[in-house]
């Protein structure tokens, strides 16, 4: 059914229809906001404007991102923003999109700076650069780093960076292959939400996750833990004495992660959970002089 010809409230009415026949749960918050982007009008001009004749050109805008979105594709790419601890990102196929519960994470490394003396921090596998853009906002460090085995996804981190005035050096490094090695043993926090969902669940993910985003930041290896154990064994070398590592995890990981800190030696390690009460970030301090 075209949309030409049809008042905004009638266009947003059909969106709601067909996105929820599409089997999208938030299909009414989704229409709005593909409405909003299609016809460049914001919430509250949608309902004030919703007798008027939407126009043609954002009639078939509206058309085209709601057979994509029936299609699978995630909102957050046919937008190609999204918002992350009230900051906006761009996002778009190549990069993971940015998610509320990674907000955990960045809370937990602003409450810990509270209390000690945070200034360097080195971001792992970044992706949009949310994590360290949003310390970079709330945060007082002095160095921050972060590097992407993508030059995709570095590429959105660094135009991210720059449209929210935060200064970054960012490195494309599989790991810590080339991060500056004057930083090694100095850093006082390492961070990372690292891909952690095991192999054999990749197929059955959300068809939005498993045929759009990138594998490469999804994939855990065999028990999702591939980069927990590489990233904690080496992280030790590149930490000061005394320095954090932080990491999201996967809801049924903690104990895991909580054993891996533990054989390294890590101590004061600990859990925090997310809105859901579900484990949501697992972090540790390098022990020896000074911790």
């Amino acid at each position: 059914m075209s949309l030409k010809n049809k008042t905004v409230g009638e266009a947003l009415r059909e969106g709601k229809l067909r996105l929820k026949a599409a089997g999208k749960e938030a299909y009414a918050f989704e229409a709005e906001l593909l409405l909003e982007k299609a016809a460049g009008l914001n919430r509250t001009a949608l309902f004030l404007r919703e007798g008027e004749a939407l126009l043609d050109e954002a009639a078939e805008s509206y058309e085209h991102f709601l057979s994509q979105r029936e299609a699978g594709r995630p909102t957050q790419y046919i937008l190609g923003t999204w918002e992350f601890m009230g900051l906006p990102f761009h996002v778009g196929e190549g990069v993971l999109i940015p998610r509320g519960d990674t907000e955990v994470l960045v809370e937990t490394i602003l409450e810990t700076q509270q209390k000690e003396p945070l200034k360097s921090i080195l971001d792992i596998g970044t992706g949009s650069g949310c994590i360290p853009i949003s310390l970079g906002k709330f945060g007082s460090f002095e160095k921050i780093m972060a590097v992407d085995i993508s030059p995709k996804a570095l590429d959105y981190a660094k135009k991210n960076a720059v449209e929210n005035k935060i200064e970054i050096d960012f490195y494309e490094s599989d790991l810590f292959s080339h991060v500056p090695m004057e930083w090694k043993g100095k850093l006082d926090a390492i961070v990372s939400n690292p891909p952690y969902i095991p192999k054999k669940d990749i197929e059955g993910l959300m068809t939005e996750v498993r045929d759009f985003e990138p594998l490469n930041a999804l994939d855990g290896g065999e028990d999702g833990l591939d980069f927990y154990r590489a990233i904690v064994a080496e992280g030790k070398e590149w930490l000061r004495e005394g320095g954090w590592l932080f990491f999201e995890i996967g809801y049924d990981q903690g104990e895991a992660l909580l054993s891996l800190l533990r054989e390294f030696g890590y101590t004061e390690i600990g859990l925090k959970q997310d809105l859901a009460g579900l484990d949501r970030v697992a972090f540790g301090k390098k022990s020896g002089k000074g911790a």
